[in-house]
Order: structure tokens, then sequence, then C-alpha cells
């Protein structure tokens, strides 16, 4: 059996980040960023997604507040996000439901300038 892990990245933007702002926080949060690695975030910010998916060459995946609000193990809540998207969290809601309900953060959301990261893995078995 090969034992890896898939990857999911997080991310959570005001209207006021630019696909700039995201990208450093990225790379600042972030060694390396396997191949498979995706990018999650909310449907309103789809634009800046796009962008940043572009950039950094991964896929991207898109969710409706209404899912992001039920996810299970977000660690970080925002009073300011729920009342702006219906969400308490994007970046750890966004990581964790892209891979799954087996999913784990492994690394919690941080902030940048107008925007938050965060970052799921999936163990994935493969038998030979």
């Amino acid at each position: 059996m090969i034992q890896h892990e898939r990857f999911s990245i997080g991310i959570g933007c005001s209207s006021r980040a630019c696909s700039d702002d995201v990208i450093r926080l990225i790379e600042a949060s972030v060694d390396q960023i396997p191949s498979g690695t995706m990018i999650a975030t909310l449907d309103r910010r789809a634009s800046i997604g796009e962008i940043v998916a572009s950039k950094l060459g991964l896929r991207l995946v898109l969710f409706p507040a209404s899912i992001l609000a039920s996810v299970a193990g977000v660690t970080a809540h925002s009073p300011l996000a729920l009342s702006k998207t219906g969400t308490a969290n994007v970046a750890e809601a966004s990581a964790l439901v892209s891979l799954g309900p087996s999913a784990r953060l492994i690394a919690p959301q941080t902030k940048g300038r107008f925007c938050t990261c965060a970052v799921a893995a999936l163990p994935i078995t493969v038998r030979p």
C-alpha cells in the first residue's frame, strides 16, 4: 500500500482584497504546494479565486455559504464573516469541505491583508 495525502487551500477574502494579497498570504503560509492541491472558496468570490488558481496552476472549487456554514471542524469563527457572507468561516470550511468528511485541518486559518487562508489534508491509501 502507498499512502499519501491530497491537499486543499481554503481562502476567504473581503471585497477589498486583490489576488496578489491572497497569493502573498498563501506563499507565506505554505512552504510547498504539492501537485494536485486545489483552491477552495465561497462562490461569491469566484472571480478572485479564478485569478489565484490560474496564477498558482491549481484547480478551483466553489461552495455556497449554506454549505460552508455547516462544516464541522472549523476552529475560527468570525461574527463579521457571518454577517457578510452567511458563514462564520470561509477559509477553513472551504478547505475541509472540498476534500470531504474525512479531511482534517493541517494549517488553521491565518490572516493576511483583507484575506485568510487555511490548509486541509485528506489521507489517501493506494493499493498497488
